[in-house]
């Protein structure tokens, strides 16, 4: 009787474990089903095709994942590492469509053009990334400077538009006495930056909330007017000042002389305390959460009217505009905290009164054409962003953008 017992509970943790295993099976299967199913959904797109497509891409993405959790310990939440690993895959394959496309016969515009330049420089980068992460010898001076030269010429002179991309990209600006407003603009909130930078340096203090927001206006004052008046400029250069960010980020990790030193007494100047890993999160994310809308519109910049402006806005409503008056209102008048958070009541109310001011602004001013349905949605973006900035652990500069892009794009 006793054997027949100790059978039968063998038999059940067998059954148990074939359970789980067929489950856990289940689950890691999940995700490239519903990428390969995704896939088959597209016209002219075959059954083997979806799904080898769908798994391969899943099994990237999972082991990228991985990678960036192991070598950026404490820097990543699990959602920041997904979002970013998702961006980078998405960017990959856009890359790839590209580069398909480059051999096809047809009529490339002006955007085209632009839009080539830019990924095939971010592309280069990346490799370089690479490069830098698997040679060790490439991390001294003189081979990564030597790199960095290759890599400039690379991106400027590269056959990937006619004429190369350094005459199409100076083409492209000095066509417009507007642009070039624009252009002088730009250079000038640079200069500002870099005074904002260097002062708080020789304050030898770290920075407040309110100090960090002033480069969230700075942003402002750079979105707006480009998407307004010159969105493929605003595009291009959002493309520049990301792989400015990555270079920079890498003198600073690589303590590479002579700005290393500086730009690491920058980054412990301006921490945020979300910033506990190697990486400087924090503008990286201001960045592209104001950009991400600009990437993600099929045809942001059309050439008569800008239907999805408000779309495209997302970004600078959510982050330049709703997160600083929250930040700003918190910390100075906030009294009434949420339960589990450290947010405050005033710093909500802040939020969402200054996008729907704003919003407002634009359409007395006669920027954006507002309808009912634009307006509730906008109302319930709104709402919503507020209270994921006010409850969220994650970099609220990534989520805030991506949340409000979703909830406005209903309208």
């Amino acid at each position: 009787m006793q054997h027949i017992k100790c059978s039968a509970s063998v038999s059940d943790r067998d059954r148990n474990w074939n359970l789980r295993t067929l489950v856990k099976s289940a689950i890691n299967l999940l995700p490239g089903t519903v990428t390969s199913l995704c896939f088959a959904l597209l016209p002219e797109t075959s059954w083997i095709l979806s799904i080898v497509a769908g798994f391969l891409i899943t099994a990237l993405y999972q082991h990228v994942y991985l990678c960036v959790l192991r070598g950026f310990p404490r820097t990543f939440t699990f959602g920041e590492a997904a979002i970013l690993v998702q961006g980078l895959i998405i960017f990959l394959l856009n890359a790839a469509s590209r580069i398909y496309n480059y051999t096809m016969p047809a009529t490339v515009t002006d955007f085209g053009q632009l839009n080539a330049v830019m990924q095939s420089a971010l592309i280069c980068l990346l490799l370089v990334c690479v490069l830098l992460t698997l040679l060790p010898r490439l991390r001294k001076p003189v081979p990564f400077y030597l790199l960095m030269g290759l890599l400039a010429v690379g991106v400027t002179c590269a056959p990937v538009t006619k004429p190369l991309p350094l005459i199409a990209l100076l083409r492209f600006i000095f066509s417009d006495q507007k642009r070039l407003y624009i252009m002088v603009f730009y250079l000038l909130l640079v200069a500002l930056t870099c005074a904002t930078v260097s002062w708080q340096l020789g304050n030898s203090t770290q920075a407040n909330t309110r100090v960090r927001k002033i480069f969230h206006l700075l942003i402002v004052l750079v979105y707006v007017p480009g998407l307004v008046y010159q969105c493929a400029l605003l595009y291009i250069a959002s493309g520049i000042a990301l792989a400015i960010f990555v270079v920079l980020e890498l003198i600073r990790l690589l303590k590479m002389p002579p700005f290393g030193a500086t730009l690491a007494q920058a980054f412990e100047s301006f921490k945020d305390v979300k910033d506990a890993g190697e990486l400087a999160l924090t503008p990286f994310c201001l960045l592209i959460g104001c950009s991400l809308p600009l990437w993600l519109t099929s045809c942001p910049c059309p050439t008569d009217g800008n239907p999805s402006l408000l779309m495209l806005l997302s970004g600078i409503l959510s982050v330049g505009v709703g997160d600083t008056a929250a930040s700003v209102v918190g910390s100075k008048f906030g009294r009434n905290k949420w339960k589990n958070s450290t947010r405050s009541l005033e710093g909500t109310v802040a939020f969402v009164v200054s996008i729907l001011l704003s919003v407002w602004a634009l359409e007395f001013v006669g920027v954006l054409t507002m309808t009912q349905a634009k307006w509730f949605a906008t109302v319930f973006a709104a709402l919503n962003s507020a209270l994921v900035e006010a409850f969220t652990d994650q970099v609220d500069n990534l989520v805030l953008p991506l949340v409000f892009y979703i909830l406005v794009g209903l309208a």
